[in-house]
């Protein structure tokens, strides 16, 4: 995505107040289903505007007659189109080597009437677009600290940092096409920068020169590092250098770098983004890409804000705020790439997940077998899956129940195919389930021996049973395995036995192939090569092994804290049956949650019915599904989904985190699927990593859009998982910019649901809006 650097610019045409849409396009080539796309997932969050404007290069070739001839395509998308005036109010300009704007004619468009002053406002506020939305002024949080800037002599508790915006190629190429203004090919024969941060802003600059020229030229581009580089003598500016300072707030950078070099005049120097904080400097407004101050023509822009000459006059210093120096071309506080991440096709699986999920479903919502928050004490350990598959319950019923009738023709074959006569011992892990199938494995091989030949059936804690003198092999049973340590543990006790080892696995349920392939390719490893033993699975699935503070965990612990902290009655009787629903899950009788999952649909006022899924959903390709799935099976198959999407290896879409790149679940896919049990697996399922859309505006703001619908239509369909929603709000696992949180709370202002109120309230106090009082009660 962002293919295509798409906004809207809002300014006055005379005593009229005109709105346009600009489609700023980077590219050689015009990709129309790209734009047709882009502009779709646009117009999710924007209005249509009165006119629309595509800008390209003229390098193009025949642009005006690509978009002319597939404009019904491309704009194929935009809401409430009424043809005749939005194509009457449709433009392409294309912008040559030095940046000039002209309009391309044709006979299905008309003339651009109020070109000129639609050109006083475009560049400026598209810039201004991009910084403000991505992030360009840094602010400190709290009282703590605050910057010194790289003069040395300036403090503020703000920071224009321009690193911070560059995150997509076509908002970077935005900002190269305003340079062309400046950057003359016949004067300038390198580029310097004053930070490498902003080396890709030169580099999309070079590139766009050498589209309007048939010989490729290179221009050296270099940084002085600062004031750092300028202060140390070693940089020698010419008359041919081509200076980019990325943010100023005075001008006073370019008035040393002229001061100091005689040779450069000012048109050898461009500001990036200036913003007038002091006394506007004449030179430098001369020579600025972006204009940040906030006026009239600018209604988006930065405020000016509060900066100090100097330690002594600064009253963030006094008051015992520490200032942070920013220096060279590092800085710690840098934010993060942001890209949102959405769920298709193939992250689906439906090939895969479908088969594993059709054979293993719930009958009429019960006998569930993928279940959740199951937990398993043993010795020294206490596990809490996140997601468990109940295998004990399929070999105790693999005979009797009809589901498991394609598992039991599976595993049969597999016994009688692996399974060979010279087998001495059958070994199982020490759990329940594990047994069990060992003992069908006996039962189903023992017409094969003579009685005194009939394998020993042995435990885990039985290995010492096991003699060294042997000869033959040992089938080692596993029922259900995640990550195989203790089947590696058997395979290094066994390399100094004579015994060959078939590993027989039941499910095995690795979270990615890499772990998969190391744990067989180890298993399989010995004396004899690669292929010494054997690795037999009749199942495999690959999904999320998290046993520590799972969802429920967490759920619990917030119901508990709040539970002592409430006097409401009501509240405190929800709470209590709650915490009981989660907590009776953990016996070996009922072994996991399959239902109440989650927090139920409000309706009339009061918390009623379970979420249950819909027909037709994407997730499932069985036709009987929406009779049978439990709440269970469904979050299994969406928790498969997140945990394919955390292994990816695609580096443009996967949820992998780093500290250069935050990958959050797009939140688009909240509206896409509406259901609200999906949503609600979404929410459970997914890290506070991948929701923290305070990172970014722009997704923040589709959340925002997306929660508006589900908080009005709470009664509704739209609106079937509000209180997931609330509850991953109030636990600060799904975060958003604090003015749209603002907001957001206001729609709820006076709900009557007690639940809905509670939730609100922890919320406001979570983020300081309100004073610690936890009840339910306005």
């Amino acid at each position: 995505m962002n293919n295509f650097y798409i906004y809207d610019v809002f300014y006055k045409d005379g005593k009229k107040n005109t709105s346009t849409t600009v489609i700023f396009c980077p590219g050689n080539f015009l990709d129309i289903e790209q734009l047709q796309l882009e502009l779709k997932l646009f117009y999710t969050n924007h209005f249509q505007t009165d006119r629309t404007v595509l800008i390209g290069g003229k390098y193009i070739d025949k642009f005006v007659e690509k978009i002319t001839n597939a404009r019904k395509d491309i704009f194929k998308y935009v809401p409430k189109i009424e043809d005749i005036t939005f194509f009457d109010n449709l433009h392409v300009l294309c912008f040559d080597i030095n940046g000039n704007i002209h309009e391309q004619s044709h006979n299905d468009l008309k003339e651009f009437k109020g070109l000129n002053t639609f050109k006083k406002y475009f560049i400026n506020q598209g810039l201004t677009k991009i910084f403000v939305e991505r992030g360009g002024l840094v602010e400190s949080t709290g009282s703590h600290h605050h910057y010194m800037f790289p003069s040395g002599r300036k403090h503020s508790d703000k920071f224009l940092r321009v690193a911070n915006i560059l995150l997509y190629s076509s908002e970077i190429y935005f900002i190269a096409f305003r340079l062309l203004q400046f950057f003359k090919t016949e004067n300038y024969k390198e580029i310097y920068c004053d930070t490498s941060s902003i080396n890709s802003v030169a580099i999309a600059l070079n590139d766009l020169l050498n589209r309007f020229s048939s010989e490729l030229k290179i221009y050296p581009i270099n940084s002085f590092q600062s004031y750092d580089g300028l202060y140390s003598g070693k940089v020698q500016l010419k008359s041919n250098s081509f200076i980019l300072i990325s943010a100023s707030t005075s001008g006073n950078i370019l008035e040393y770098i002229i001061e100091k070099n005689r040779e450069l005049k000012k048109d050898n120097i461009v500001t990036l983004f200036y913003l007038d904080n002091t006394k506007p400097s004449k030179i430098a407004l001369e020579q600025v890409a972006c204009n940040l101050t906030k006026n009239e023509g600018n209604p988006n822009g930065v405020e000016r804000f509060v900066s100090y000459e100097s330690q002594h006059s600064c009253d963030l210093c006094i008051s015992g705020s520490y200032p942070i120096e920013i220096s060279g071309d590092v800085f710690l506080l840098e934010k993060p790439k942001i890209n949102g991440v959405r769920i298709d096709a193939s992250d689906m699986d439906i090939q895969t997940s479908s088969h594993f999920i059709n054979q293993f479903m719930s009958y009429k919502g019960n006998s569930s077998i993928m279940k959740t928050n199951y937990k398993e004490i043993g010795e020294g350990f206490v596990k809490k899956y996140e997601v468990y598959i109940d295998y004990s319950y399929i070999i105790d019923n693999i005979s009797s129940d009809n589901r498991f009738k394609k598992y039991k023709e599976k595993l049969d074959a597999y016994v009688n195919q692996y399974v060979p006569s010279n087998l001495k011992y059958i070994l199982h892990l020490n759990d329940d389930a594990s047994k069990k199938l060992a003992e069908y494995v006996k039962e189903k091989i023992k017409a094969n021996y003579c009685s005194s030949s009939i394998p020993s059936l042995i435990s885990q804690d039985q290995f010492s049973k096991i003699s060294k003198a042997n000869e033959g092999s040992i089938l080692i049973v596993g029922s259900c395995i995640t990550n195989g340590k203790n089947l590696l543990y058997l395979s290094r006790a066994l390399r100094n036995y004579k015994l060959r080892i078939i590993y027989f696995i039941g499910i095995i349920r690795p979270n990615n192939q890499k772990s998969y392939s190391f744990l067989r390719t180890n298993l399989k490893y010995g004396r004899y090569g690669a292929e010494n033993s054997t690795f037999i699975e009749v199942e495999k699935i690959f999904c999320s092994n998290k046993n520590i503070d799972n969802p429920w965990q967490e759920e619990l612990n917030f119901l508990k804290k709040h539970l002592t902290l409430s006097d409401d009655l009501e509240l405190n009787t929800f709470l209590k049956e709650r915490i009981k629903s989660i907590e009776n899950c953990y016996s070996n009788e009922v072994r996991g949650m399959h239902d109440n999952l989650f927090l139920p649909i409000t309706k009339a006022g009061k918390g009623s019915k379970n979420l249950k899924i819909r027909r037709n959903s994407a997730f499932f390709n069985r036709e009987n599904y929406a009779e049978h799935v439990s709440q269970s099976d469904v979050y299994f198959n969406i928790a498969y989904v997140i945990n394919k999407l955390r292994n990816s290896e695609n580096s443009l879409h996967t949820l992998k985190q780093s500290a250069f790149v935050r990958n959050l679940i797009s939140p688009e896919n909240l509206n896409r699927f509406n259901d609200g049990i999906i949503q609600a697996c979404i929410l459970r399922s997914a890290s506070k990593e991948e929701l923290n859309y305070a990172f970014d505006e722009e997704l923040s703001g589709q959340l925002k859009d997306i929660l508006t619908t589900i908080f009005k239509y709470k009664t509704q369909e739209q609106g079937e998982a509000i209180l997931e929603f609330l509850y991953s709000l109030a636990i600060k696992k799904m975060t958003l910019k604090l003015h749209h949180l603002s907001y957001l709370l206001s729609i709820l202002e006076n709900e009557k649901n007690y639940l809905i109120r509670f939730f609100c309230k922890i919320i406001k106090i979570e983020y300081k809006l309100i004073s610690n009082n936890i009840d339910s009660s306005n």
